[in-house]
């Protein structure tokens, strides 16, 4: 499996694989094994890997088998920021790691990441961390992301691989999220 930054070309694969592990487009049993939480518009993926915010790991085929996006927070006050990234922003401006509120640190919101189910236990996601802590250690001390309580799966690959840390739990049109931070 190769990781490489995304180009423009491979956000349709990028965007079908998203979308065909949605939380909404999955039945119950699928999403015991992980989900996405938010559809992000083309236009979205277009800018972050415009931008250099998105890797992909590729098969020998060609074959894009999951994607990873480190992105500046966005303002919080951008009409396009879902319900979701805006509680994690009031969040940053609330919790602290690392001894310092996480708004007070430069940091990158990290996800969507996704391993399609037929590319995981390849290393695809150890890979993603080494290869992001690489890119963007230089540019943000401490990454954010958030995990659906809904998904212990995930929680715990972020919690044991990554390393991350929960901070809180938030809850947004009546779901529950965990906050997330590690060091990049």
């Amino acid at each position: 499996m190769d990781i490489r930054l995304a180009g423009p070309g491979d956000v349709p694969a990028i965007m079908e694989l998203e979308a065909r592990h949605y939380i909404g487009n999955l039945g119950e049993s699928d999403r015991a094994e992980g989900f996405i939480s938010i559809l992000h518009p083309a236009d979205w993926f277009h800018a972050t890997v415009a931008g250099g915010g998105v890797h992909v790991g590729v098969t020998d085929a060609g074959v894009v088998a999951g994607f990873i996006a480190v992105t500046p927070a966005p303002p919080p006050s951008g009409a396009s920021v879902s319900p979701i990234i805006r509680a994690v922003l009031d969040l940053a401006d609330t919790v602290e790691f690392n001894g310092r509120l996480v708004a007070q640190q430069r940091f990158a919101f990290r996800g969507p990441v996704l391993v399609d189910r037929s590319a995981r236990g390849k290393g695809l996601y150890s890979g993603f961390n080494h290869v992001t802590r690489q890119a963007y250690a230089g540019r943000f001390d401490i990454g954010v992301l958030f995990v659906s309580a809904d998904n212990p799966r995930s929680l715990h690959t972020a919690t044991t691989k990554l390393g991350a840390q929960p901070l809180a739990v938030f809850d947004v049109d009546g779901s529950q999220y965990h906050f997330l931070a590690f060091t990049f």
